[in-house]
């Protein structure tokens, strides 16, 4: 045996010795890796539990307080004032490598070498949001029960459904704003009866978006259900702009699609024109929906308005009943 060891080729002590050294190595890294790894975790950890407590210490809801990535913004309610909220922080200038006041509304530090900026929502003026309900038509009982909610909704109903004029009808004796939901070619989903398609001639397109229109009493503008296709065609979207015009409509964008044409050929053709900023319900649980309808909130008191979209499902029908009436105590309108 010793003498067969003795006999095999230098090289393959070698091999054996690199590879020996290349797990021990391996290890080594993969050990040191987890370690800076865990520091990292237990620094940010640490930073953003201090951040947490001087907005505790305000007296701030974590309802008010959103988070993402570095950036923490914060909405302030009224009895709050600025210089307290400034006085709070400084007791965080001694563990901050850098600390700044930026505008009079971002605080912006670092600490443990991570760098945060705390975004104030200053209570100037009342924020606006629209709330617009999608397809609408397919059930009075869903009508009702929305139409009870005490808050400015939008709906938008669909053409040639089963209850289609029955809810327009309804929702308008109740005082609530009514808007088309026009149909149009998506993603191979069937958008339903008077849709628009992208292999249409134009005669055609003019003369579905006219009995589309005729269906529905009342209405104020058009928003687009699916149409993720369409809304990325200009010649067809200018078809459509050009007929709304005449009527004196506004349009809506669900972006369905990040390449929508709508936005830009708005501003060619003088078409009023909104987009949607965040669907509510795309999961139809109450933790998603409420955790939307406060995303939709923080984006209109940065930008002092956005427009949320969500449809007739029971879920959020509750949340919308249980969470509207809170939204005036927090200066925001519907």
């Amino acid at each position: 045996m010793i003498q067969h060891l003795k006999t095999r080729p230098l090289y393959v002590y070698i091999i054996v010795a690199s590879l020996f050294l290349a797990l021990v190595l391996s290890s080594l890294l993969y050990v040191s890796h987890r370690r800076s790894l865990k520091q990292a975790v237990i620094k940010r950890y640490t930073s953003e539990t201090l951040i947490k407590g001087c907005l505790f210490e305000l007296g701030i809801k974590r309802q008010d307080v959103h988070i993402d990535g570095n950036r923490i913004s914060v909405y302030v309610p009224r009895k709050i004032s600025i210089d307290k909220i400034f006085e709070v922080f400084n007791a965080l200038r001694p563990l901050s490598s850098s600390y700044s006041i930026r505008g009079n509304h971002i605080i912006s530090l670092v600490i443990q070498d991570i760098p945060w900026d705390i975004d104030l929502l200053l209570p100037k003026e009342k924020s606006f949001v629209a709330i617009i309900v999608d397809d609408m038509g397919l059930s009075m009982k869903a009508a009702k029960k929305l139409g009870s909610i005490n808050a400015a909704l939008t709906f938008s109903i669909l053409p040639f459904r089963p209850y289609s004029r029955e809810v327009a009808w309804y929702l308008h004796s109740r005082g609530k704003e009514l808007i088309l939901h026009l149909p149009m070619e998506g993603n191979g989903k069937n958008p339903g009866k008077g849709a628009i398609y992208t292999y249409m001639r134009p005669e055609d397109i003019r003369s579905i978006l006219s009995n589309d229109l005729s269906q529905i009493p009342f209405i104020s503008g058009v928003n687009n259900h699916m149409g993720s296709k369409v809304t990325q065609d200009k010649a067809i979207m200018s078809i459509v702009y050009e007929e709304l015009n005449k009527k004196g409509l506004f349009f809506v964008d669900s972006l369905t699609t990040r390449d929508s044409v709508c936005k830009a050929l708005a501003l060619k053709t003088g078409v009023p024109f909104a987009s949607r900023d965040v669907f509510l319900d795309n999961k139809p649980t109450y933790k998603y929906i409420s955790t939307q309808l406060r995303k939709l909130i923080f984006i209109g008191r940065y930008y002092r308005s956005a427009i949320g979209i969500c449809h007739p499902h029971p879920m959020t029908i509750y949340v919308l009943k249980k969470e509207i009436p809170k939204l005036e105590r927090q200066d925001v309108e519907v």
